[in-house]
């Protein structure tokens, strides 16, 4: 935000030069109000594994408003989800063997630890 303000008065100060200017910022915490399972780059995972909220999957109910101008994998009536699914494939940096490491269970110290999968959850 510094950064686009010195850009701001930069402009501001070469098409007026005969003005003063006065910014006023309201630093309230609009954003901590939000839904729990609201979309919040903070709570995504980026990877199969990690603790995080539960993100509300999204309804796509139409192009406008929904899908960007480029080509989209999504369409109107598809369900987007925020999280990793277990029939996605996955970050594309990943290879393919970790991938698969990550979607089976493991078994650690003679316990087996199981993946769940559910809507919207990792």
């Amino acid at each position: 935000m510094v950064l686009q303000l010195e850009d701001c008065i930069d402009v501001l100060k070469v098409m007026y030069p005969q003005f003063n200017f006065l910014f006023l910022f309201d630093h309230s915490c609009g954003h901590d109000k939000q839904r729990e399972d609201g979309l919040n780059i903070e709570n995504m995972s980026k990877i199969y594994e990690g603790k995080q909220s539960m993100l509300r999957p999204t309804l796509i109910k139409q192009e406008q408003g929904y899908l960007g101008l480029y080509k989209c994998i999504l369409k109107p009536g598809d369900t987007q989800f925020m999280s990793f699914q277990p029939q996605d494939s996955g970050p594309f940096w990943m290879s393919e063997q970790k991938l698969e490491n990550m979607r089976k269970d493991r078994v650690l110290d003679g316990q087996t630890m199981q993946k769940k999968f559910q809507i919207g959850s990792n």
